[in-house]
């Protein structure tokens, strides 16, 4: 495929910028300074596409548009927690950049403590960053794409989106809700020939796991919950999620081809019965 010969052209040294599916594209990735986002846009980047990077940190921002090497990388340092001020930076990305092809919704925040010992502030904060902005953002770019008939709408959620476990009642729920609004988002959209597609990462080896917020909203601080040992290299989970966007995959699980998480997404489909004696023994710090 296109994107196949791009990326090991891009690895041997020989090519940096080819005409691929993302040529010429204005891709908006949020979430852009660490992790799975910073790693997509530096591959995108690599691929011809032109970039908006939206992250907390200015700083981090430009580390990443400089290993873009790419004078179409734009930064835009916000806090998309702040659903008030998303209209404004809308409009600002507008004036300045243009339309958008394709938005990668990918700020987020995970979450892990019980139900019962959770402050609801801490529900809050997590429903604002990792589904509300989400919906605001959309909908913000959702107009400019209905008037040109085109576009593309991504959106990084995660298997806990689609299986619930103990102590990812905060992070769970922000995720199934993102689930639920881009299914009917797609059906809605479909006449307008916007493609919206929902990757669901399991464990990937990122920062993610120790930022995580507990009880009172610190950070959980360890990484002792299978993101290092057991998660999936950043590298693979960003070019699997490429893949799935030129591809136009409706959904796609962001998983090794083997793992105990892609068997209980079965488990859970086909015998939900099963799957709650799983998720209620399952522990992660013990799976760690």
């Amino acid at each position: 495929t296109v994107f196949i010969s791009c990326y090991f052209e891009f690895h041997n040294d020989k090519l940096y910028n080819c005409m691929s599916y993302f040529h010429n594209k204005r891709v908006w990735v949020t979430g852009a300074s660490s992790g799975i986002g910073r790693d997509v846009a530096i591959k995108l980047s690599r691929l011809g596409a032109e970039l908006i990077l939206t992250a907390r940190s200015r700083d981090k921002l430009e580390e990443v548009k400089k290993e873009c090497g790419n004078a179409k990388t734009h930064i835009f340092e916000h806090d998309l927690s702040n659903l008030d001020t998303i209209d404004d930076l809308v409009s600002k990305v507008a004036n300045q950049v243009g339309t958008i092809d394709i938005l990668f919704n990918n700020a987020g925040i995970s979450a892990y403590s019980s139900a019962n010992e959770t402050n609801f502030t801490v529900y809050e904060q997590v429903m604002k960053l990792n589904f509300l902005s989400v919906v605001k953002l959309t909908k913000c770019i959702l107009p400019q794409m209905i008037s040109n008939k085109r576009g593309q709408i991504v959106t990084n959620t995660s298997l806990s989106g689609k299986l619930g476990s103990k102590k990812r009642s905060v992070y769970a729920s922000s995720k199934h809700a993102l689930h639920g609004f881009m299914d009917s988002l797609r059906a809605e959209v479909y006449e307008h020939n916007i493609n919206v597609n929902v990757v669901a990462p399991g464990f990937v080896n990122t920062e993610i796991g120790m930022k995580a917020l507990t009880e009172d909203g610190t950070p959980y601080g360890n990484n002792d919950r299978g993101h290092e040992s057991k998660g999936m290299d950043v590298d693979k989970a960003s070019n699997m999620i490429i893949k799935a966007i030129e591809t136009n995959k409706r959904e796609t699980y962001i998983l090794p081809f083997m793992s105990f998480t892609k068997i209980a997404l079965y488990i859970a489909r086909y015998f939900p019965g099963l799957a709650s004696v799983i998720a209620r023994n399952y522990n992660e710090e013990d799976n760690g």
